[in-house]
């Protein structure tokens, strides 16, 4: 299964939220949640991350207070 990071990155402004909103759906899927995805596509996917990267990269998922994702910008002059 390939995951389009450029696409995550044209919707997610900010490249390091990408991973911990990925690894915080993978915990959840492995403690309670269930894919948002089809059948086919988890079996494809076949590890948690997997599944919730394809989730974020279809928008199944989502990033709800990226006002305090700015503290991930460097501040350079």
């Amino acid at each position: 299964m390939i995951i389009n990071y450029d696409s995550l990155l044209k919707r997610i402004r900010h490249k390091y939220a990408i991973p911990v909103a990925a690894a915080k759906r993978a915990e959840d899927l492995e403690d309670f949640g269930r894919p948002k995805l089809d059948s086919a596509t988890v079996k494809a996917a076949g590890d948690k991350i997997t599944i919730a990267l394809k989730e974020l990269e279809e928008g199944y998922i989502r990033i709800r207070n990226e006002e305090m994702l700015m503290i991930l910008v460097p501040k350079v002059k």
